[in-house]
């Protein structure tokens, strides 16, 4: 379910945040803990992108569990330190997990490096057009 339609709904909206492992050894503890919440029934989960997109393949997977689970998932993708390559990577990686929704963030610029240095995207702005452009997507913006 695209979260445009969670959002026409007319009662208050529950959502959780969930955070990646940051070692894939830790995954099946965090799967538990999703799903935990997700028995709660709220109306969608978000699962944020590791910085640097270290536990992006991650994302997906959760997202993909949280869907399996009956609740909507929204994954969040971060640009400033990736190129154009590795986002169309993570869009066709969402898309085979099956999230429709998703999160577009400049991110945190790793430590010593500067807008002057991002690889393609300066600001989320242009993550939300590569987004937009791949098609098929539900997309917000932070």
């Amino acid at each position: 379910m695209k979260l445009k339609e969670v959002f026409l709904r007319e009662k208050p909206t529950l959502s959780f945040e969930v955070f990646p492992p940051k070692q894939d050894t830790e995954y099946q503890s965090v799967k538990g803990a999703v799903d935990a919440i997700a028995a709660l029934s709220p109306d969608f989960m978000s699962v944020t992108y590791g910085a640097g997109g270290g536990t992006s393949a991650l994302t997906a997977q959760l997202a993909e569990n949280i869907d399996r689970r009956g609740v909507t998932p929204l994954a969040h993708l971060t640009c400033v330190s990736s190129s154009r390559e590795e986002v169309q990577g993570q869009l066709a990686l969402l898309r085979e997990h099956g999230v429709e929704n998703i999160l577009a963030l400049r991110g945190d610029l790793p430590e010593g490096q500067s807008l002057d240095d991002a690889l393609h995207y300066r600001y989320a702005a242009q993550l939300v057009e590569e987004i937009r452009e791949f098609g098929g997507f539900s997309i917000g913006a932070a």
